[in-house]
């Protein structure tokens, strides 16, 4: 929580909502002396995930040597595929009641979500009366009013009992989600202690990402919708999607360690080419998708940094259903085999399979064919009537054989 900051405070700080005092630490040396300071505390791992108490990287600590030694074990270990650089160390609280708080949509509307039964699918949770739920939905043009927190706070069971009071703490958590064009803002858990405070020990925030332009305060580190740190190419990628708002390309791209480059159109046949290809044995280097018709210098763009895998390239795969709306002359011509020329010492021995069909489809192709038989291309078209699988299918052959031939001779003794 508290590498989260707007002009250099923490987030929840700024919102008046207390949470515990502490330190953010990259290492073991950092920590010295925060249990003197603060008695027992609580290690967390700094990453965006969830679950991290079953995974051991959320630990009570008495001693400045126990500390010492669950940094020594935090920091630097790899947690859902990420590396723990930093972790927080604050001070472990008193614990008499703990619930879950949360403001999110539902469809158009903000929904306030209170739990004694601890985190859980807020949407779920919001959708369906559970035992120990409740909910209060919110008209976004006036806002959560002081009575209905109030009488949300009644239902729940949650007292007022010293420092700020529950209704306060749920009228601020809204103004927060609001302030932070968030499409999430949970506290988990909100802890009251034995003298009567109330507090975020934990807390999550999730920022719609086309607001972000109105979010230039935020400290945020950079995430995959994943939640990892995005790799160079992966951040290439993303800057190349927010470079134009005319469709997408770039926004979803993964670096992984095969030897096909995919790039696919449409999120129901993305989905489904990359189960085909991995089904069939067949292993991206790159996958990535463009949709919703982008200019053809964003198609470009993302191709050259597909193409920037270090790794061997044995086929590109250009995978799509048909399209609606997106231009296909544009966006193949353009877009992906203006990015292949452009592409310095492009081995024109790869095989580029392509299976799109839409508007401006048959033009599109006959001109890769004239590219293919003037410029040395190895081309393979293919429309509707080659199903994804059946495409996979090709794809892999072709990379096989580049595979093969590209290997150097054997030598017979």
């Amino acid at each position: 929580m508290k590498l989260y900051e707007y002009e250099g405070k923490n987030l929840f700080e700024r919102a008046g909502i207390p949470i515990p005092p502490g330190k953010v630490v990259a290492s073991v040396e950092e920590a010295g002396g925060l249990t003197g300071r603060y008695g027992s505390v609580m290690a967390k791992a700094q990453v965006l995930w969830g679950r991290r108490g079953k995974e051991n990287a959320v630990v009570a600590c008495d001693t400045e040597e126990q500390l010492a030694d669950t940094l020594g074990a935090l920091l630097g270990r790899k947690l859902f595929g990420e590396t723990i650089q930093k972790a927080l160390v604050e001070k472990k609280l008193d614990i008499a009641q703990e619930v879950y708080v949360a403001v999110t949509y539902v469809g158009a509307s903000p929904v306030v979500i209170v739990s004694t039964q601890g985190g859980m699918d807020v949407e779920k949770a919001a959708q369906k009366s559970q035992e120990g739920v409740w909910t209060e939905p919110v008209d976004i043009r006036r806002g959560l009013q002081p009575q209905q927190a109030a009488d949300l706070a009644h239902r729940a069971g949650l007292d007022a009992h010293g420092g700020p009071s529950p209704t306060d703490l749920l009228l601020k958590l809204y103004g927060l989600f609001v302030d932070c064009d968030s499409t999430l803002a949970e506290i988990n858990p909100l802890i009251r202690t034995h003298s009567g405070e109330w507090i975020a020990a934990d807390a999550k925030v999730e920022i719609d990402e086309d607001a972000m332009f109105r979010q230039s305060g935020l400290n945020l580190p950079e995430r995959l919708s994943s939640g990892r740190t995005p790799t160079r190419l992966e951040q290439l990628a993303l800057n190349n999607d927010r470079s134009d708002t005319r469709g997408a390309a770039g926004r979803m791209f993964y670096e992984l360690d095969g030897d096909i480059i995919v790039l696919a159109s449409g999120g129901g046949t993305s989905v489904e080419a990359l189960d085909d290809l991995c089904i069939l044995g067949g292993k991206p280097a790159v996958f990535t998708e463009y949709s919703g018709n982008p200019t053809a210098e964003k198609v470009q763009e993302l191709t050259k940094i597909a193409l920037m895998h270090p790794g061997p390239i044995n086929a590109i795969w250009v995978i799509g259903g048909r399209a609606n709306f997106t231009d296909i002359y544009d966006t193949l011509i353009g877009g992906i085999m203006g990015g292949i020329r452009e592409t310095p010492n492009f081995d024109k021995t790869i095989p580029i399979l392509i299976r799109r069909a839409g508007p401006r489809d048959e033009e599109a192709f006959a001109q890769l064919n004239k590219i293919q038989n003037q410029e040395g291309y190895r081309l393979f078209l293919r429309g509707m009537a080659t199903s994804v699988a059946n495409s996979a299918q090709m794809v892999i052959h072709q990379a096989k054989k580049h595979q093969e031939q590209s290997q150097p001779a054997q030598t017979q003794e």
